[in-house]
């Protein structure tokens, strides 16, 4: 846990709501080992000021600022990215590292995309795989950024960053997916490894989450254009995960 680090990003309005998704991070997470990465000029409430997170400030690369190790010389080798409108079940960050010294040099996440037949990537079409679901790592496409995932920098391709336009925020985990080397797979894993499977309690989106502006509604909302032009862009390496 010493080494591993928990990074999210919020905007706007949002940031004086997500004391809720806070307090359910810090309830299992040192808070010396949270980066909070935002815009230069977003005001923060004072419960963010005063939690003992890390408050990192960067240009506004929309939802990619939660990969701040990548791009903030911050020398962390191993991070976890969460979302901003998520309560999360105690033991889960633990159980994500314990999977990761069992998949060593792979993600490994929450939720992930399958497309079957897998020449069509069309995004709508794509499997949903939760980790409340499986009883044992599936391979997947891509990570979905909600579900949260673990990951290390030395997973990515030099090219990582500069991350796209900020228009294309609504791709991220595709983005981010499609940048791993090669070699690196990404598996969704099981809440629980006993062997009688527990309920995955997934986090579950706080009233904020389904507002008009939020991410997910507006690639909705234009049709997944921006999703499905990012899996053309990657489409030989997100294929070549499974």
């Amino acid at each position: 846990m010493k080494d591993t680090y928990i990074c999210f990003t919020t905007h706007g309005a949002r940031v004086k709501k997500i004391s809720p998704m806070l307090s359910s991070l810090l309830d299992q997470w040192p808070a010396d080992r949270v980066i909070l990465t935002v815009a230069h000029n977003l005001d923060l409430p004072d419960f963010l000021k005063e939690s003992g997170i890390h408050i990192v400030r960067s240009e506004d690369y929309g939802a990619f600022k939660k990969h701040s190790p990548l791009y903030v010389n911050l020398e962390i080798e191993q991070y976890i990215v969460v979302d901003d409108d998520s309560i999360f079940p105690r033991g889960w960050f633990d159980n994500l590292l314990n999977w990761s010294d069992e998949l060593p040099g792979h993600v490994v996440c929450g939720r992930g995309r399958i497309w079957e037949p897998k020449n069509t990537l069309h995004y709508p079409d794509s499997k949903v795989i939760h980790a409340e679901n499986v009883t044992e790592p599936v391979p997947c496409h891509i990570y979905v950024g909600i579900g949260t995932a673990l990951f290390k920098t030395a997973f990515f391709e030099t090219d990582v960053f500069p991350f796209p336009e900020k228009t294309f925020t609504y791709s991220e985990d595709i983005w981010i997916s499609g940048k791993l080397k090669d070699n690196i797979k990404i598996y969704v894993v099981p809440y629980c490894k006993q062997e009688h499977h527990e309920i995955f309690g997934r986090p579950k989106g706080l009233e904020y989450a389904a507002e008009d502006g939020c991410l997910w509604k507006k690639a909705q909302a234009n049709g997944y254009v921006g999703k499905d032009k990012a899996l053309r862009n990657h489409r030989s390496k997100i294929l070549g995960r499974i």
